[in-house]
């Protein structure tokens, strides 16, 4: 399996403030200082917002049978899941560079060409594909940070909950993976102590551990190129595929 990697981003801005003379008046027509109702009231509207948003996305059946989720392995799957959720007319061009070496390396327009012509129904076959199935399931190699007292479970990898975060494949960096509801699944909580036990045993053990996130594609994100996704289930397992946990 492809070494999975994924990135934060995270857009900070800073106010400056203008120096004055303490002698000058303040102009007539300056604005009010925001007060805290104000704030107040915009956080209200953005979550508001957010909540209408949220809603009106396509939700998972959680009826789904565990094994008609596919593996998410590789960047062009997640390429292909993106134009199936796009709904735009698809660049075949650029999808034929990110998925043929030989169209990628050729500077031989007629046979770029007769490659494209190839490639192309090949393409609608695997757009079609991810649109028919938009189940899936990816595979993180480090899981679960130790076991939080407080909190009564081990708090997931963070790119499952944080917010701007979002998961990437080397073989095609383009395309990225996101989710919607990540913060309900901040800890992997209600888990037997003697479950628990083992799961914090073997979590100092070098790669002992796998995080599988069971996921429904709900919409693409066309000016990021990502494809947001609503978690349906977590399992945490050991490396011989037995599950230790799960919610």
């Amino acid at each position: 399996m492809r070494h999975i990697l994924y990135s934060l981003a995270v857009a900070a801005s800073i106010a400056g403030l203008a120096g004055c003379n303490d002698k000058a008046a303040p102009a007539a027509n300056a604005p009010a200082a925001p007060t805290l109702a104000d704030a107040t009231s915009a956080k209200a509207a953005e979550a508001a917002k957010q909540a209408v948003i949220a809603n009106a996305r396509e939700k998972a059946d959680k009826s789904t049978p565990l094994e008609n989720y596919q593996a998410l392995e590789s960047g062009n799957q997640l390429m292909y899941s993106y134009l199936a959720l796009a709904g735009m007319p698809v660049d075949y061009r650029d999808i034929a560079r990110n998925v043929s070496a030989d169209y990628a390396r050729s500077s031989d327009e007629f046979q770029k060409n007769d490659l494209l012509k190839a490639l192309q129904p090949k393409i609608d076959a695997s757009v079609a594909a991810a649109r028919a199935n938009r189940y899936f399931k990816i595979v993180l190699s480090d899981p679960v940070q130790k076991y939080d007292f407080d909190k009564q479970g081990f708090p997931l990898n963070s790119s499952v909950w944080e917010n701007g975060a979002y998961r990437y494949f080397n073989d095609n960096s383009a395309y990225h993976l996101s989710f919607t509801n990540g913060e309900a699944f901040r800890y992997l909580s209600n888990v037997p102590e003697d479950v628990a036990r083992n799961i914090e045993h073997l979590r100092g053990t070098y790669n002992a551990l796998e995080l599988v996130v069971y996921c429904f594609a709900q919409e693409a994100d066309t000016a990021s190129r990502q494809v947001k996704a609503e978690i349906v289930k977590v399992a945490v397992r050991d490396k011989k595929g037995n599950v230790l946990a799960q919610q």
